[in-house]
């Protein structure tokens, strides 16, 4: 079993399936040096522009540069620490103090331009220690988020004659957790259900959302014997009674034994199997197996292909119309095919359309398909995202046994 969360390849990520969290979040609270180096760097810049220009216009006191050494510490600031600060600061008045005296600036003008420096400095120095807390603050939430996210990926059951596989990613902006999510599990009547959702929103609140919605439909989901459409629809009615005004997308499908193979036939785990599987405004599950020539070929399963029959309109996502119909559509997985159940993040990007995201995937899905599972989704995600981390993403692959 492998379940990740990660970033696509661009830094910090969680690994739900073992206790390891490897975050880059104490960068934010690190001590940034360059901008000690940088208030120093002004502070020497000042102190030869002052003496140059004194020297070039014959009037060094006239040409006198001390108030302009308040510059220094407000650079600091910017991502220094406190004490880097102070430490300018000081560096800063002292600076300025001995150019007024060289230059023979009044001692009333000194005296100003000497406290202007040291004003600055004592409120840069302010300002610097409350970026550093609300940076510590927000560490701890984000920290708080990761850990909530992570709770609620599902530890992925391997059923006999499948392997399943998990990737998360989330968005590169707010708290770093959303509404996607993965689920799967093996029913009373042993068949093998698997979930794909995506609650509207990108922050705690639709990770909240996400966790009320995936437990309500688990609890249905693992009584078996029923549908996937019927396992929406009781959820959606059970969250509208429940009075929870959520909205998300999902896939539920079901793998089980395709019709006439009993289970001491499917010893080898390399008999076709049969999907039943049901959208609610989600982007519908691609197959990748074998063609008629032996190449691997990808396609979308919509509820039109002719891999799973001819069927209606999509369905209503979720929270839209409450009651509304539910369909199911049914195909065959052969041995060795790979059902890819994916979050919109992963095709959807701003500067391109959903056709072309789509086409990528099932391009990407073609070439590397022959790849072990987990190595496919480790090459999948960063081909598609190229860095762009604009949504969550989510993905469920699942490979039936046999060649």
């Amino acid at each position: 079993m492998d379940e990740r969360v990660g970033d696509g390849g661009t830094g910090a990520s969680l690994v739900t399936g073992g206790a390891t969290v490897d975050t880059d979040d104490h960068v934010l609270l690190r001590p940034t040096t360059r901008w000690l180096w940088l208030g120093l760097a002004a502070c020497a810049g000042l102190a030869v522009t002052d003496l140059v220009s004194g020297e070039i216009s014959g009037d060094p006191g006239a040409a006198n540069l001390g108030g302009t050494f308040a510059l220094a510490p407000t650079l600091t600031a910017i991502g220094g620490a406190r004490w880097h600060v102070l430490l300018v600061g000081v560096l800063a008045v002292t600076t300025a103090l001995w150019t007024c005296l060289v230059d023979g600036t009044p001692p009333l003008t000194t005296l100003i331009s000497c406290t202007v420096v040291a004003v600055s400095t004592a409120v840069a120095a302010a300002v610097a220690g409350v970026r550093r807390s609300h940076l510590a603050q927000l560490q701890d939430r984000r920290q708080a988020a990761r850990t909530l996210q992570s709770a609620m990926l599902t530890h992925l059951p391997q059923p006999r004659g499948l392997q399943l596989v998990s990737r998360y990613t989330p968005a590169s902006s707010g708290d770093q957790v959303g509404g996607d999510w993965y689920d799967a599990l093996v029913d009373a009547s042993g068949a093998t259900t698997l979930v794909i959702g995506d609650v509207m929103g990108h922050d705690i609140r639709a990770a909240a959302s996400m966790g009320q919605v995936r437990a309500v439909l688990r609890a249905y989901a693992v009584e078996g014997g029923q549908e996937p459409s019927q396992i929406i629809a009781r959820t959606e009615t059970a969250l509208d009674r429940l009075g929870l005004d959520v909205m998300a997308t999902v896939v539920v499908a079901r793998i089980d034994r395709a019709p006439g193979i009993e289970e001491e036939d499917d010893d080898d785990g390399g008999r076709p199997m049969r999907l039943t599987w049901s959208s609610a405004g989600h982007p519908p599950p691609v197959l990748l197996a074998p063609g008629p020539s032996g190449a691997l070929r990808a396609c979308v399963l919509t509820p039109d292909s002719p891999a799973s029959g001819s069927g209606p309109e999509p369905d209503l996502m979720v929270g839209v119309l409450p009651g509304s119909p539910r369909h199911d559509h049914r195909c065959t997985l052969p041995p060795g095919a790979t059902l890819l159940l994916h979050t919109d993040g992963l095709v959807e990007r701003r500067e391109a359309d959903l056709a072309a995201g789509t086409a990528a995937l099932l391009g990407e899905l073609e070439r590397e398909g022959h790849r072990p599972l987990d190595d496919l989704l480790d090459t999948l995600l960063p081909d598609l995202l190229h860095g762009h981390r604009d949504d969550d993403v989510a993905v469920l692959a699942v490979r039936t046994s046999g060649s």
